[in-house]
């Protein structure tokens, strides 16, 4: 079995064993035994809901130090769009730019020209398209592996398309060499990432080898030391600093931002976990008609709901209008170009996605009759209350739990006062 990377861990010393982590997780990837939260790697889709409603903070992210790229000759930081609205409108977006050159990075380059590249790309792709609808958004990292752990058969509605902050990177590392006179290597890239889901992408991406970025620090980190340095800044700015090639774009950090985009009447934007399930569930059961795009976001309202943001989404997203409003400008492209990179394959995934192999499930069909079988048996055994007291979020994980031989009958408390009794 893979290992597979998260960007999230349990601090047991914090842990009290509350249940709640496990009573939201989407995927049925916590357990808790011995009053300690466990999280399965092959289950989790690091959608940092657990993060979000641990009333202890026992769960924590993990992100790369803020300098760690501080040994590379010319240091680039690529921030989510998403940390521009955590400040307030009346704060330039360029003084953001200012900020990261005082914490030693040499370069700032947004994500807008690859956001606005990847529009134009998504609109020829779904005019071409003639498979299954309706396609799903492929931008959000946890979507991606929601859709490999829990709805594997849809994973061909999955748009194949690269996503803004990969290609971002790739140019970096492509063009910025030569205009350097520096080797590949001597370049450090670091991503300002809004969510867990977005570091494991660059960790361990699910579509192809490795990923452009060195790293990837988490907004609510790099806010802290940002912060004193944009108010510093803002004292003596004049918008005169901002250079002409200067181009703010909020991009699809908020819901709906994709489906904006996409040039087509028949679409439909879902954000939170509850919602998208129920979505997803009406896409494999065929109850979803006339629709032939999905926007999904695991976070509520977009990215700008990430559980690495500082700023309540709702404020956050407040804060995103009215910067779009104030400071955004149309994006010039070289539309030759795009063609040209969209028929060679240029911003398309390295790889398909695929359903994601786990222990939960058997290659070899009569071994899973047999598991399935011996499921039942056990599941029927049980109050079939969920009342989540054996540690496992349902009666039916529980069954599977003991199958697989990672708990006992009697951690069911109602099995064990029945094994008590007819002592």
């Amino acid at each position: 079995m893979s290992q597979y990377y998260h960007a999230h861990r349990v601090v047991e010393e914090k842990c009290r064993g509350h249940m709640t982590c496990m009573r939201h997780c989407p995927t049925q990837a916590i357990r808790v035994r011995q009053e300690k939260a466990r999280i399965s790697e092959e289950l989790c889709v690091d959608c940092g809901t657990c993060i979000s409603v641990c009333p202890e903070k026992a769960i924590v992210p993990i992100t790369d130090p803020v300098l760690e790229i501080s040994h590379f000759k010319y240091k680039v930081v690529v921030p989510s769009p998403v940390l521009y609205s955590q400040f307030d409108s009346s704060i330039h977006p360029y003084i953001i730019h200012l900020a990261f050159k005082e914490l030693g990075f040499d370069e700032v380059v947004d994500v807008n020209t690859s956001t606005a590249a990847l529009a134009r790309i998504l609109v020829k792709y779904m005019k071409g398209y003639q498979g299954r609808l309706p396609l799903i958004s492929s931008h959000c990292p946890s979507i991606i592996r929601l859709i490999q752990v829990k709805y594997p058969d849809l994973v061909e509605l999955v748009v194949p398309l690269d996503v803004p902050r990969e290609v971002t990177a790739r140019e970096i590392r492509k063009t910025f060499p030569e205009k350097l006179g520096l080797k590949p290597e001597d370049i450090g890239i670091i991503y300002i990432a809004p969510c867990p889901a977005k570091i494991v992408s660059i960790k361990q991406p699910a579509e192809k080898e490795r990923s452009w970025f060195d790293g990837t620090v988490s907004i609510s980190d790099v806010y802290s030391v940002l912060f004193p340095h944009v108010v510093a800044l803002k004292k003596n700015f004049d918008v005169s600093q901002v250079p002409e090639d200067f181009y703010f774009y909020a991009g699809w950090a908020t819901l709906g931002g994709i489906t904006r985009e996409a040039e087509t009447e028949d679409w439909l934007a879902v954000s939170g976990l509850d919602h998208v399930m129920k979505i997803f569930d009406d896409i494999e059961n065929s109850r979803l008609r006339n629709i032939d795009f999905v926007e999904a976001h695991v976070c509520m309202l977009g990215c700008i709901g990430g559980p690495f943001n500082i700023e309540n989404p709702y404020v956050a997203r407040t804060n995103s209008i009215k910067q779009q409003a104030k400071y955004e400008k149309p994006i010039q492209l070289d539309e030759e170009d795009i063609d040209r990179k969209f028929k060679e394959g240029y911003y398309f995934l390295e790889k398909p996605i695929l359903p994601r192999p786990t222990k939960y499930f058997d290659s070899d069909l009569e071994t899973s009759i047999k598991r399935m079988k011996e499921i039942e048996r056990i599941y029927q055994k049980l109050r079939q209350i969920d009342c989540g007291c054996c540690g496992a979020p349902t009666c039916m994980a529980f069954a599977e739990d003991v199958v697989r031989g990672e708990a006992d009958l009697t951690d069911c408390i109602f099995l064990a006062q029945e094994q008590g009794d007819s002592r």
